[in-house]
């Protein structure tokens, strides 16, 4: 019987010890469509097609704006969802030539809408001058297709009343974020305090940890970029808040890279000062002079995956459809996914300053990003489990919801280009269109 006791607590100590192994054995994709790995494949082609009929429908349905409140998508459904406040117009869009001899009405569902395109355009435009009136602090703000009304995300422990009553004519939803299912890496921390040390094959990979010097806090490593005006300078693009300004300026900021699970950091460079540091929260580690640029890849971590450790960028990818999937690497959560809430937002910092643009995606009382998480590489799959296309970075999260920076933006106030498969550093390592060497 005490054998069978031993056993019994050794297998227990166990399941303990492996307990993130045992959490991780889904693709993060499987796990936010709720599918098994084995279905992804099936799924990535519907989720294609429904982008393909959302990107016909939308602009026929601005050809009659008053008339329709927006799309979007729903994989697991298999379905594009048409919000209709008058469904006198549906046979037009039906009978376009667009649509009229394919089988792709079998994939669209007009639902009952109140709110049109232009209602909602409206409304927003007018609640964004209220944000630049009042200055709300933490709070979110967003056009749902799905709720076909316009959501405002604030926290209950900030006092935003004056706005909040201001804005109730226009019949916003208000939701006070929660999660219900926290991820497990959250919590942890660092389990030994990181050493500087020097690596001559050392790999840096899109989502693996940034360590600020001087602040001793955690980034991750968005994607390596080149100046459009001159190819001999090299950044990794990350999270801009991940700097100080004062400890900027005065050049005692310097930036370190990890690899997950290791408590090596291997010194890189500093942060170039700009005005897009503080304006879009993106800023650019200058690394052409750092022993470890040719250690720079164009593939993304996810080593929690059995078949695909890393990933490997190519094109950039334009997000367009509301329920898209779009995934992050970060240091801290490693791989997950969520899906396209909001395209058109407005969000607040905790002084009240209001950033555009922003994208928000999520997935439903789950929490899907951490502290740490910052600058990481998001990007959307290609139609298999190994090549993906970069979207832009992550840069926090409130609650439920996270949200990244779109690639176009910060390549263009950045005036740089993003590195994809295919580029190498000098003619003695060159490597292969995977980023790896040859």
């Amino acid at each position: 019987m005490r054998n069978i006791y031993f056993l019994l607590n050794l297998l227990l100590l166990f399941f303990i010890y492996n307990k993130h192994s045992l959490v991780y054995t889904k693709e993060a994709l499987a796990e936010l469509w709720d599918i098994e790995d084995s279905e992804l494949l099936y799924f990535f082609a519907i989720e294609k097609r429904l982008i393909t009929i959302d990107q016909i429908l939308q602009p026929l349905i601005k050809e009659h704006i008053l008339s329709f409140g927006g799309t979007y998508i729903n994989v697991t459904k298999k379905q594009v969802f048409v919000n209709t406040v008058d469904p006198s117009i549906i046979p037009i869009i039906k009978n376009s030539p667009e649509l009229m001899h394919t089988d792709y009405l079998n994939f669209i569902t007009f639902v009952n809408a109140n709110n049109s395109i232009v209602t909602l355009a409206d409304r927003f435009l007018k609640i964004f001058n209220l944000i630049k009136q009042f200055k709300p602090k933490s709070i979110q703000c967003y056009i749902d297709m799905e709720l076909n009304n316009i959501v405002i995300r604030h926290s209950q422990t900030i006092n935003n009343n004056e706005f909040l009553n201001s804005v109730r004519e226009y019949n916003p939803i208000f939701i006070q974020p929660s999660v219900n299912f926290p991820h497990p890496r959250c919590k942890e921390g660092i389990n030994q305090l990181p050493i500087l040390r020097r690596d001559i094959n050392l790999k840096i990979l899109g989502g693996e940890g940034l360590m600020n010097l001087l602040k001793r806090e955690e980034c991750s490593v968005g994607f390596w970029a080149r100046d459009n005006n001159n190819e001999n300078l090299n950044y990794i693009v990350t999270a801009g808040h991940c700097s100080i300004k004062r400890s900027r300026l005065a050049g005692t900021e310097n930036f370190a890279h990890m690899s997950w699970n290791s408590p090596q950091l291997h010194r890189l460079g500093k942060m170039v000062d700009s005005d897009k540091i503080d304006r879009y929260d993106f800023g650019l580690i200058n690394i052409t002079d750092s022993t470890y640029l040719r250690s720079m890849k164009t593939l993304i971590s996810n080593t929690d995956s059995k078949r695909f450790a890393e990933l490997i960028m190519k094109d950039g990818i334009e997000v367009t459809s509301y329920g898209s999937h779009v995934c992050k690497s970060g240091w801290r959560s490693h791989v997950t996914c969520g899906y396209i809430k909001g395209l058109g937002t407005i969000t607040t910092d905790s002084k009240g300053r209001a950033f555009k643009d922003r994208i928000y995606y999520s997935k439903s009382a789950f929490q899907i990003s951490c502290a740490g998480d910052s600058g990481g590489s998001v990007y959307s799959y290609l139609q298999d489990l190994e090549t993906v296309g970069l979207s832009g970075i992550h840069l926090g999260r409130f609650g439920d919801f996270s949200e990244f920076l779109p690639l176009n933006l910060i390549l263009s106030k950045g005036m740089i280009n993003y590195l994809s498969v295919g580029h190498y550093i000098n003619t003695e390592e060159k490597t292969s269109i995977y980023g790896r060497t040859l």
